[in-house]
């Protein structure tokens, strides 16, 4: 098992709102049965964590539980649980992390698992705490076609910790009592089926996205950091992490014909392993760096140089 003392003094606050979850849910889950897995790297210069914890109830298919560590000052709590496709429940996602309160980083949404599916309950509690956290209006584009309307989210923007919990809470007793108490079981196969292919969509298109695993994968090595994908994304339907995994691009694909500029195929792998989502808005940084500095080809040192003068912006 590892360490949760090591992550930190933020530790605190993600114990806090995993403790919420779980109480809420007591009667949802079995909280006393888990499966915990996680990875640890601490040098001079990083310190990367990953420990997920897996809990299943009946109507819950799986419940990954994770408090991560990318580097020092930045970490978080993500909660990806999602029902059985026999019932009726829309997937619970929880991402909150970065530098709370001053600079938060959230998105909280139940996710449904069908296009007919009444999300009215749902509707009223977001749009109640998006005002009193004085959240953007707009979603979230890359995540659209796989979640609610409702989605509330921020990127790096002071939250009054009391104002989250709150929304938290909320939302955590929603899914509840709205979705999960009422649910009834559907062995209808079209009807399974179709919430199998719409919770596998979702755990594609979030895996393809999320910003953790390049950074797991070059801190612990791919095994490892397929084993963290799983936990996170497992279960029924579990996606295939390896036919999720986007090839990387044929070397010498990418070329800025308007500014002159290739790449070499290092480059352009390292730059392939961040989120699809911040895929294009990186390549154009890099390609203005490159013709600026009036480099035909952009190379692995100038990525890494990029990297080190964004990082605030890019999270390769």
């Amino acid at each position: 098992m590892t360490d949760d003392s090591a992550q930190g003094p933020e530790s605190e606050i993600w114990e806090r709102h995993e403790k919420l979850f779980l109480d809420r849910l007591d009667a949802c889950l079995a909280c006393d049965d888990f499966t915990e897995c996680g990875a640890f790297r601490h040098t001079p210069d990083k310190f990367i964590r990953s420990r997920a914890r897996i809990y299943q109830g009946e109507k819950l298919d799986r419940v990954m539980i994770n408090r991560y560590s990318l580097r020092r000052g930045r970490a978080g709590l993500v909660i990806f649980a999602y029902p059985r496709p026999q019932y009726a429940i829309p997937s619970f996602l929880l991402h909150v992390g970065g530098h709370p309160p001053d600079k938060t980083l959230l998105t909280l949404d139940l996710a449904p698992c069908s296009p007919e599916m009444d999300l009215s309950a749902f509707a009223s509690v977001a749009q109640t705490h998006r005002r009193a956290m004085d959240l953007p209006e707009s979603g979230l584009e890359w995540l659209a076609s796989v979640t609610s309307p409702y989605l509330m989210h921020c990127a790096f923007k002071r939250i009054e910790p009391e104002r989250f919990y709150g929304a938290l809470e909320a939302v955590i007793e929603t899914w509840r009592d709205a979705y999960i108490a009422p649910a009834e079981r559907d062995d209808d196969a079209a009807v399974v089926q179709a919430r199998r292919d719409s919770l596998l969509e979702l755990k594609k298109v979030v895996f393809r996205n999320d910003p953790a695993f390049p950074v797991f994968t070059r801190a612990f090595g791919r095994s490892m950091s397929d084993v963290l994908a799983e936990a996170a994304f497992g279960g029924d339907p579990a996606l295939s992490i390896a036919e999720a995994t986007e090839p990387p691009p044929a070397p010498g694909s990418w070329a800025n014909k308007k500014l002159g500029v290739g790449w070499h195929a290092d480059a352009q792998d390292r730059v392939h392993e961040a989120p699809a989502f911040l895929r294009p808005m990186i390549r154009r940084i890099i390609e203005k760096e490159a013709a600026k500095a009036g480099a035909a080809m952009v190379s692995m040192d100038l990525v890494l140089k990029c990297e080190k003068k964004y990082r605030g912006n890019m999270e390769l």
